[in-house]
C-alpha cells in the first residue's frame, strides 16, 4: 500500500484532543449554567405571576360581592358604634359597615350584613357582627378599607334620594417582610347606588 495514501487515511481518523475536550466540556457548562439561570428566573416570575393573579382575583370576587349585597342591601349604618339596625351616614368615611340584606327580616334581631377590614383581610358577618368569615386570602395584605355612606336616611315617599356608598381599598400583594420592589400595590374604589326599593317614610 502506498504509504501517502495510508498518512492521508490516518489524518482523518485522528480524534479530539485533550485540551479540545476540556475547551468544550467548559464551553457546554457555561452555556448549560447560563441557561438553567434564565430558565429559573422564568420559572419564577411566571409563579409570582400566577400568584398575583390569583390574588387580585379573590380581591375582584370580594368587592363584587361587597358592591353586590350593598347594592341591594337597606338601611345602611356606616360605624363600628352604635345600633346597626339604625341607619347611619359617615362623610368621613369608616372601615365598617352593616346593612339590611336583600331578604332580611326587620323584625329579627341580629340579621344585619356586616363588611369590615382586621389583621390585613376584609371580612363578612350575616348576624350582626357576632361571626365573622374572611373574604380574602392570605398572599393578600389590605392596608385600608373605607366606606363613606350618604343619603342613608333619605328613602321615603316624599324622600326619593337613593343612598349612595363608596368603597376604597388599598394594599399589596405579596409578602409582609418582602422588599417594596417585590410587593405589588393596588388601589380601588367604586361607588355603589341603592337599587332595593325602600318604602319607609
Amino acid at each position: 500500500m502506498d504509504k501517502n495514501k495510508l498518512k492521508k487515511e490516518n489524518k482523518f481518523k485522528k480524534g479530539f484532543t485533550l485540551i479540545e475536550m476540556i475547551v468544550a466540556i467548559a464551553l457546554f457548562s457555561t452555556v448549560m449554567v447560563v441557561g438553567m439561570g434564565s430558565l429559573l428566573n422564568v420559572l419564577a416570575a411566571s409563579k409570582k405571576s400566577q400568584d398575583i393573579q390569583t390574588a387580585v382575583n379573590n380581591l375582584s370576587l370580594a368587592m363584587e360581592t361587597m358592591s353586590r349585597e350593598i347594592r341591594t342591601g337597606s338601611n345602611y349604618h356606616c360605624s363600628s358604634e352604635g345600633v346597626y339596625k339604625q341607619y347611619k351616614n359617615c362623610v368621613e368615611g369608616d372601615s365598617l359597615i352593616a346593612f339590611e340584606a336583600f331578604d332580611g327580616n326587620s323584625s329579627v334581631d341580629e340579621d344585619q350584613i356586616v363588611f369590615d377590614l382586621k389583621d390585613g383581610q376584609i371580612r363578612k358577618s350575616e348576624d350582626e357582627g357576632a361571626h365573622f368569615l374572611s373574604m380574602t386570602s392570605d398572599e393578600l395584605t389590605v392596608e385600608g378599607l373605607t366606606f363613606v355612606v350618604v343619603g342613608a336616611g333619605t328613602i321615603g315617599v316624599n324622600k326619593p334620594k337613593q343612598p349612595k356608598v363608596l368603597i376604597t381599598t388599598h394594599g399589596y400583594v405579596g409578602d409582609e417582610n418582602a422588599k417594596e420592589s417585590e410587593k405589588v400595590f393596588f388601589n380601588l374604589q367604586t361607588t355603589i347606588s341603592q337599587r332595593k326599593i325602600d318604602t319607609r317614610d
